[in-house]
């Protein structure tokens, strides 16, 4: 199948359009690329002069038009991409195109996508939350999607077994050094607040934002560093004890959280690492909590599931072990893939399930693969 892939591709930070682009070929797909963030005109000059920023907006939607006229796909998939007007995925489904969208982010532009939506074949969340406000809205098209990871990305390093702070030769000047506790994430109140429940524990501190914790007796010591490539924070959670996951509006009100379990719950396991992340509902409705991962509701519990896993070496890799091989076997990209190129993926009446069966199996909602349960090799 040729597929139009419509993202914000970073070929320095690569996230899930990268991640997905890759999944599509390995299942066999030919994948067409087309960057919906590629502003002609830099945005501070857009804010201010409203027809610059229209011109630009238009520009890209006629370019998108271009390529599908050209390449002929079977399937446009955009992620997000609210600068693709109604107009613009009208054109593109009239010349025979399937249109398909993964509004994968939450709270970010929620609005927009609940006005856009119907214009599109499917349209794919991935908050549960979400999608369940899209099928109040009578989007009977729209469904949960999930993030995922990536295994030949996200994956245990093969050194990590000498311990935390060790990198491989040639790496040292590049990579940061990693303490056994690791956080990766922008800075926000409430992961500054809970990460004052871990002080005198042996933790780093990665991300944009975390200088406005310097005056945080509690929190500074714990500040390594700003923003990490992938690569960097790959290497820190294949090396560490404990992988720290704490949800934009942790513990808020559900359309702040939007109940998304975050990218980090499918990469850190994928990594390899032992999971510590607040109870989200998604979280749980896709992962066993002390089979998977270990879950905690307030910061008193997030200390005592940090402090249980640092002295139980034998709880820590068995429990990792098991949210690798649960993620590699229901929430890689390849099982994302399938979904999206499924043309009866959001039919069924629990495309939006409730909850997570009693023994931790997924619900038949949230089962995500290929037809026959895993993903398998599309059309060449």
């Amino acid at each position: 199948m040729k597929i139009v892939l419509s993202g914000a591709f970073n070929r320095h930070f690569e996230a899930l359009p990268e991640y997905l682009s890759s999944a599509l070929r390995r299942l066999g797909h030919q994948v067409v690329p087309f960057d919906h963030r590629a502003f002609l005109i830099p945005g501070r000059l857009r804010a201010g002069l409203a027809f610059l920023d229209r011109f630009d907006h238009e520009r890209l939607n006629s370019l998108l038009l271009r390529l599908i006229r050209r390449e002929r796909p079977d399937l446009l998939i955009v992620n997000q991409g609210t600068v693709l007007v109604r107009r613009t995925v009208e054109l593109a489904r009239a010349l025979g195109v399937r249109c398909v969208n993964w509004f994968s982010d939450f709270p970010a532009e929620f609005e927009e996508g609940l006005a856009i939506a119907t214009v599109y074949d499917a349209f794919f969340l991935g908050s549960s939350f979400a999608a369940r406000r899209h099928r109040e809205a009578g989007h009977r098209h729209a469904a949960w999607l999930p993030f995922g990871c990536d295994p030949q990305t996200h994956h245990p390093d093969a050194s990590a077994a000498s311990g935390p702070g060790s990198f491989p030769a040639g790496g040292a000047s590049t990579l940061p050094d990693g303490p056994p506790v690791v956080f990766v994430g922008s800075h926000y109140p409430e992961r500054q607040i809970l990460l004052r429940f871990l002080r005198g524990l042996p933790v780093g501190v990665w991300g944009p934002g975390w200088l406005r914790a310097a005056n945080d007796p509690h929190v500074a010591p714990m500040i390594r560093g700003g923003a990490l490539r992938p690569a960097a924070w790959r290497a820190l959670y294949a090396r560490c004890r404990v992988a720290l996951n704490i949800h934009y509006g942790s513990f808020g009100p559900e359309d702040v959280s939007g109940d998304l379990a975050n990218t980090r719950v499918f990469e850190i396991p994928a990594c390899g690492a032992y999971q510590v992340v607040d109870r989200q509902g998604d979280v749980l409705r896709l992962f066993k909590e002390g089979q998977h991962l270990a879950a905690f509701s307030s910061g008193e519990e997030l200390r005592a599931r940090v402090v249980e896993a640092l002295r139980d070496d034998d709880l820590r890799r068995a429990v990792a072990a098991r949210g690798r091989a649960e993620v590699l076997a229901h929430h890689t990209y390849e099982h994302r893939a399938c979904q999206l190129v499924d043309k009866v993926a959001v039919v069924a009446d629990d495309a939006v399930p409730e909850a997570r069966a009693a023994e931790g199996a997924p619900s038949r909602g949230a089962t995500w693969g290929c037809a026959g349960g895993g993903a398998q090799r599309g059309p060449r």
